[in-house]
């Protein structure tokens, strides 16, 4: 396929190499708007040399400026094939104050969001979360959630032994966690209390979610206990924060009389 050569610099457009930005931080400005208008989703951006040989600069400056336009989601790197123009990104809200499964959080998403089993095994010693003290041992499954094949959500649900081990395999890949608690075990969950901050991914997050280690994402740890104030789940939540949103509806209490 041919790809469009990037025109020639514009007098209009100068980099201030006495500008507080970076030129690296300029470029990828630029370079956004030029890739925006020129280009339509899925299709191969112009390769690093091009872009030198286009605006005048050394190649360190232009791969900081493109790693900025991947790290923030417009484009995306094909390994052997080179860059492309990223497909957008769905918005996403996950009410949080609502003890619903997370796949609820898609229902008024406007493309299909598919969810894959990556892992499934038994976890032992320190690999046990605290709020599992009194289970030896832990089922460990992942799932990763992703729109039109661009992976945006990855969850690693823990269950102490004494639920884990009535769920199989084809149970944790078809279906989500409060699904299994509630159709198979025939557990309701009564609470539930969550940890929200953000992180780095370690190099196979990463790779799951085809982001660089440096890209921050939101992490929330949810912890579900049902009516005997046992916990019966634990699942964290590594999530694109260009993707997703947090939504907490909050009710005054009614002073008692």
């Amino acid at each position: 396929m041919e790809i469009e050569s990037i025109p020639p610099v514009h007098e209009s457009f100068e980099l201030e190499r006495g500008n507080p930005r970076a030129l690296h931080e300029q470029l990828s400005d630029r370079l956004k708007s030029e890739f925006l208008s020129t280009y339509s989703s899925g299709q191969q951006i112009p390769t690093e040399e091009a872009i030198c040989q286009s605006y005048g600069l050394s190649r360190v400056t232009v791969r900081r400026a493109i790693q900025t336009l991947v790290e923030r989601g417009l484009l995306i790197r094909r390994q052997g094939k080179g860059t492309f123009l990223a497909r957008p990104k769905p918005r996403i809200t996950y009410e949080i104050d609502r003890l619903g499964p997370f796949m609820d959080a898609f229902a008024s998403s406007s493309e299909p969001v598919s969810a894959s089993l990556v892992d499934f095994k038994w976890a032992t010693g320190k690999q046990v979360p605290k709020c599992f003290s009194t289970s030896s041992s832990v089922l460990v499954y992942e799932r990763i959630y992703q729109t039109a094949g661009t992976p945006h959500g990855f969850l690693q649900i823990t269950m102490p032994a004494f639920l884990g081990e009535r769920v199989g395999r084809a149970d944790a890949a078809e279906n989500g966690v409060y699904q299994i608690l509630r159709e198979k075990l025939g557990i309701e969950p009564f609470r539930a209390s969550f940890n929200i901050s953000t992180e780095l991914p370690d190099a196979a997050l990463a790779a799951h979610l085809v982001v660089s280690p440096t890209t921050p994402l939101l992490s929330l740890e949810r912890i579900s206990y049902d009516a005997q104030d046992v916990a019966i789940e634990r699942t964290m939540h590594h999530l694109l924060p260009e993707v997703y949103q947090l939504s907490v509806n909050v009710h005054a209490r009614i002073p008692r009389t």
